[in-house]
């Protein structure tokens, strides 16, 4: 049973009113994944009869959650056209925010993208400042896309609070404290908002426009900074204290490097953007480098950038086997600039996490479980984070 219909059942069963409402959230969620579809293909993906699947379209259709287009030329199944979300939902502007680069995009009532995607570097000092940023990719953006009513989907950098909308820390940030994003630019700009983090929008980007997942997933994010999002039961696992996803400060070397966190030996001091820049810097006692020097290097055979790779690939895939034990977790996703290393890096990350103490043969571990690249486009990720709105608008109709 679905997990929304089994949050239904009481001990009684499950009313008429309740399926009839599961089943109208679920039209209204094949008609976003699909923008568009006719009356026969819904019911052939519902597996619901067409009398039911017109009565259905006909109660969207009345409270204006969907529009009904005709087709001029119009094939068997669908001479009576096809159904799509209702025009009169606004067009959202997403934007990633972090201390270093903001991104925008402009998505459509059916999460269509009707703008370029628009990426400002910045290096602000103050909250104040990374506001007046802010504002500015999101008045660029709307410009770009035509000044229609419009609502804010965030993706912030770090831990946010989903329920009052602020940045409670953002790694990186010349700052400390949370910042009220949404308060704030709700009472700037007349608009409503939607926060959460950026792993989320990666995890949602995932689950709309990515691959088929029929099982549970891990986004692993990995940076300048390292996060995570889960996906259980085809619903992000956040926590009551919004803490979920804190992947980078699991502890993986007791006497390790000092985090910002205040602990040692957080992943982050080993695997991360900033740590690979750091050991390789320390190490090679020449000029400091950047990654983008570093990630050269290691593809040109460098052997100090190999070693560090493996380092930080062991540290990665031990850290992940860990999260396999505990949540049994069997797709894991890699998105993030250390991706750049490649097929080999890769390679180190599943060998240590599949390693199964337990299991004799290897082999059956790697057909459970997958470990693999995002694939993703910058456009397609940040467009993920306006399904926040999609489904506050699917939870309304339960």
């Amino acid at each position: 049973m679905p997990t929304h219909l089994k949050e239904l059942t009481t001990e009684q069963g499950i009313s008429p009113k309740h399926i009839r409402q599961f089943n109208r959230r679920q039209i209204l969620k094949l008609l976003y994944h699909y923008k568009g579809l006719s009356k026969s293909e819904l019911a052939k993906l519902t597996q619901l009869s067409i009398p039911a699947v017109t009565n259905i379209l006909a109660s969207l259709l009345q409270d204006n959650w969907i529009e009904q287009h005709h087709v001029i030329n119009a094939t068997r199944g669908n001479h009576k056209g096809i159904f799509r979300v209702s025009k009169n939902q606004h067009d959202t502007v997403c934007v990633y925010i972090s201390p270093k680069q903001l991104r925008a995009i402009v998505a459509d009532n059916e999460i269509r993208p009707i703008s370029n995607l628009f990426v400002h570097s910045i290096s602000p000092d103050t909250p104040e400042a990374m506001l007046e940023s802010i504002i500015a990719i999101i008045v660029a953006a709307r410009q770009a896309a035509g000044q229609r009513p419009y609502r804010l989907a965030l993706a912030c950098h770090g831990q946010v609070d989903t329920k009052s909308g602020a940045s409670l820390q953002m790694s990186q940030a010349p700052w400390s404290g949370s910042v009220e994003f949404k308060y704030l630019l709700e009472q700037r700009l007349n608009v409503d908002v939607l926060i959460d983090n950026d792993c989320v929008m990666i995890a949602l980007a995932e689950k709309w426009q990515g691959s088929n997942l029929e099982n549970d997933y891990c986004i692993l994010n990995i940076d300048y900074g390292i996060g995570s999002s889960f996906l259980i039961g085809n619903d992000i696992y956040r926590g009551k204290h919004f803490g979920s996803g804190q992947i980078g400060h699991t502890t993986i070397s007791l006497n390790g490097e000092m985090c910002g966190c205040g602990r040692r030996g957080c992943l982050e001091t080993l695997a991360s953007l900033k740590a690979i820049e750091q050991s390789y810097n320390n190490m090679s006692q020449q000029q400091a480098v950047s990654f983008d020097t570093i990630l050269k290097r290691y593809h040109a055979g460098d052997s100090l950038a190999e070693r560090i790779m493996q380092q930080a690939a062991k540290a990665i895939g031990q850290t992940l086997y860990n999260f396999l034990v505990t949540l049994d977790i069997n797709q894991i996703i890699l998105y993030g600039s250390t991706c750049q290393f490649g097929e080999k890096w890769l390679e180190t990350i599943t060998s240590q996490t599949l390693t199964n103490p337990f299991e004799s043969d290897s082999s059956l571990s790697r057909e459970q479980t997958q470990i693999r690249f995002g694939m993703l486009t910058d456009e397609q990720l940040l467009l993920g984070i306006c399904y926040l709105w999609v489904e506050k608008e699917l939870d309304s109709l339960m």
